[in-house]
C-alpha cells in the first residue's frame, strides 16, 4: 500500500492494522484507534485526546455547557483523565508499514524506529537545489549519479560545479581539448589554443620580425625560415637598428618593474582598464579568446583576494549579444583571519568617459545574493564566481564614451 497520509481531522491511528480492530479501542468521534486515549470518570467513555480538546473547544465557542459526545454533562478538569492502560495495548497491536512496497509488520510502537531505516520510504534528496522525491532504498544512487544538483568534478580541470552545468562548464573550462581552429591538426588545451596559434601553428600567417623597421613580408610560419634566408642581406643590415630598439624596451621595461614594486597598499576601490578593447572583443566574437582576467588584487589592507572575468562577446543566453562580467573570489593569505561566507557590498561600474563628470551615464550593477559556494572561503585556488552575464550590450557600449582611446574602465567598490 502507499504511505498512509495523516488527516488532520482526525485524531486516531490512520495506520492499517493487520487484524480487525476492537469497537472498544475505537474513538466515538473519529472512528480510528485510539490515539493518546482519555476516559471520562463519570460516564467510562473513551476519547483520542485531540478529538475530545476539538469537541470541548467547538462547545466553548457557542457558549455551550461541556457535555460527553455520547451522553452527559461533565467537568473538563476533573472527569478527564489519561488511560494509560489502553494506550500500551493500542501501541502493541500490529500494523503494516505506511511505505509501498514494504513487507514490514510490526507492534504500532515500533513504526517510528521501522521508518528511521526502511527502504521503501519516500525521502528527499539532500542536495540543496533538488525536490526529487524517492523510495530510501533508490537515495544513494541518485545522489551519487542521477542528481542535477550532485557536486561533481570536472575531469579536465578539477573545478567543482554542479552536474546540470557540465556542458556550459566545459564551454568555457581552460583545459577541455578543442581543435586548432586554422585546421592544422593540433588539438590543444582551450587556455593554450591562443598561444598554439600565436606560437607554434605552422599554418597562422605571420609578418616577417623585421616588419617594424621596413619587411611588409607576411607568410605562414613554416615558410619563415625560407623567407629569412632569401632576404638575409636585408635582415643583416637591419640588425644594428634592432639592437637599438631592443635597448629601448628594456628601459622601459625597467621603468614597469619599477612602478609595481612601488604600487600603493590595497584599497576598498579597484579600476581595471583594458586597453586594446577592439582587438579582444574582435577575437572573442571569431572564438580565439573567449575570456580575460584581471589581475589579483584584495578589497583592503589584509583583506579578500579578488580577480574578475571579463566575457566580451558573453557567455549562455548573452552571447553575440552583451559583455558578462564575473567576480571571483581567491584563495588569498588572510582568509583564517576573515569572515566567511564573503558578504561585502560590492558595486560595479562601467565609467563613462565624458570629459565632465556630471554628465556621465555610468553603468552600475550591484550584487543582490550572497549564497552559493561563490563566496565561501575558497578551498581551491579560486572559486567559480558571480555576476552578470548581461552586464553591458555591444549596442550600448556605442551609445556613450564608454569606449575612449580604444580603452575601457571597470571599477568595483567594496563599500
Amino acid at each position: 500500500m502507499a504511505e498512509a497520509q495523516v488527516n488532520s481531522s482526525f485524531g486516531g491511528y490512520d495506520d492499517e492494522f493487520v487484524e480487525v480492530v476492537e469497537d472498544d479501542l475505537l474513538c466515538p468521534i473519529c472512528h480510528l484507534p485510539l490515539k493518546r486515549p482519555v476516559q471520562t470518570e463519570s460516564c467510562g467513555h473513551r476519547f483520542c485526546r485531540q478529538c475530545i480538546d476539538r469537541h470541548f473547544k467547538s462547545q466553548e465557542t457557542n457558549r455551550q455547557p461541556l457535555t460527553c459526545p455520547m451522553d452527559q454533562t461533565l467537568s473538563r478538569q476533573q472527569d478527564i483523565f489519561l488511560d494509560r492502560a489502553t494506550e500500551r495495548k493500542i501501541l502493541s497491536l500490529i500494523i503494516k508499514c505506511p511505505s509501498e512496497g514494504c513487507q514490514w509488520t510490526g507492534e504500532l510502537r515500533a513504526k517510528n524506529t521501522h521508518l528511521t531505516h526502511c527502504p521503501h520510504k519516500v525521502v528527499s534528496c539532500t542536495n540543496d537545489g533538488c525536490r526529487v522525491t524517492l523510495p530510501r532504498r533508490a537515495l544513494q544512487e541518485h545522489l551519487t549519479s542521477t542528481c542535477d544538483h550532485r557536486i561533481i568534478c570536472c575531469s579536465f580541470c578539477d573545478t567543482s560545479h554542479h552536474a546540470f552545468s557540465t556542458e556550459s562548464h566545459r564551454s568555457v573550462c581552460g583545459k577541455f581539448p578543442v581543435d586548432c581552429p586554422n585546421a592544422c591538426g593540433s588539438r590543444e588545451m582551450r587556455e593554450r589554443v591562443l598561444d598554439h596559434i600565436e606560437n607554434q601553428c605552422t599554418l597562422t600567417v605571420i609578418s616577417c620580425p623585421y616588419s617594424n623597421l621596413g619587411c611588409s613580408s607576411e607568410f605562414q610560419r613554416r615558410d619563415r625560415e625560407s623567407h629569412l634566408q632569401s632576404d638575409m642581406p636585408l635582415h643583416l643590415d637591419l640588425a644594428c637598428v634592432r639592437l637599438i630598439n631592443t635597448e629601448e624596451k628594456l628601459r622601459a621595461t625597467q621603468e614597469k618593474i619599477s612602478a609595481l614594486e612601488n604600487r600603493p597598499l590595497p584599497c576598498h576601490k579597484y579600476t581595471w582598464k583594458i586597453n586594446g578593447f577592439q582587438e579582444i572583443l574582435r577575437r572573442a566574437k571569431v572564438g580565439l579568446q573567449d575570456v580575460i582576467h584581471s589581475d589579483p588584487f584584495y578589497t583592503e589592507q589584509c583583506g579578500y583576494k579578488i580577480k574578475f572575468r571579463l566575457y566580451p562577446n558573453g557567455v549562455e543566453d548573452a552571447q553575440n549579444i552583451h559583455l558578462s562580467l564575473f567576480f571571483i573570489i581567491m584563495k588569498g593569505e588572510y582568509d583564517a583571519i576573515l569572515q566567511w561566507p564573503f558578504a561585502k557590498p560590492v558595486t560595479l561600474t562601467l565609467i563613462d568617459q565624458q570629459g565632465n563628470p556630471d554628465d556621465r551615464e555610468n553603468i552600475v550593477r550591484s550584487f543582490s545574493n550572497y549564497s552559493g559556494s561563490w563566496c565561501t572561503r575558497p578551498v581551491r585556488e579560486e572559486n567559480l564566481g558571480n555576476g552578470f552575464t548581461k552586464f553591458v550590450s555591444h549596442d550600448n557600449l556605442k551609445k556613450r564614451a564608454y569606449i575612449v582611446d580604444d580603452a575601457i574602465f571597470i571599477e568595483a567598490k567594496f563599500d
